[in-house]
């Protein structure tokens, strides 16, 4: 692709960001989004057994992203949150229940659970430092994992992320977001699963 296209693309793709931004601030209806996944979940009619447990500490989000609207970085260094647009449960929340759901089917001889309900063989903590939408046209996740297993071993796994928009608006945000978030959970629970 030559330069004037490049260029062309991310004049277009600011635009957009920028009236993204624009209508979350206008006086129009609020509207909220929750995260998908496309993890097919069969209910079992079988009582669950496992003699391994996962348990998911916390989700801690950075604070820039820790608020009800989403955010977009429309520029290098601006981030926006908008005000129309929300999230319709905290990030770190929806973030947590889609862990416990979705690595309970990638998982499926572990019990996983945001709750201690007995000692586990690993203990997951969870920083996000991205989770937003970028004025390149993608939608941008960061952050790190921290387990410590059950003789206090502790090993680290950094992630990064950027998928692109398949359109504009903030429906194509959540729905980039929601697949690449699945992505990196299916990455991590392979990394469990060796």
């Amino acid at each position: 692709m030559n330069k004037i296209m490049r260029r062309f693309l991310v004049i277009v793709t600011v635009t957009s960001l920028i009236t993204l931004v624009g209508c979350s601030s206008g006086g129009v209806d609020k509207s909220y989004f929750q995260l998908t996944s496309d993890v097919n979940k069969q209910p079992s009619n079988t009582l669950k057994t496992a003699n391994r447990f996962i348990w998911i500490e916390s989700v801690n989000v950075a604070s820039f992203l820790n608020k009800p609207g989403i955010v977009l970085q429309t520029e290098n260094i601006k981030y926006v949150t908008a005000t129309q647009n929300l999230w319709a449960s905290s990030l770190s929340q929806q973030l947590s229940g889609r862990l416990e759901q979705d690595l309970t089917v990638f998982l499926p001889n572990y019990l996983i659970s945001s709750k201690s309900i007995t000692t586990p063989t690993l203990t997951v903590k969870l920083f996000i430092d991205g989770f937003h939408g970028s004025y390149t046209g993608d939608a941008v996740i960061k952050g790190r994992w921290v387990v410590i297993d059950s003789h206090n071993n502790i090993w680290a796994k950094s992630f990064e992320h950027y998928i692109p928009l398949t359109n504009n608006g903030y429906d194509a945000l959540v729905k980039a977001l929601s697949k690449g978030w699945q992505d990196e959970e299916l990455d991590f629970a392979n990394l469990i699963k060796h």
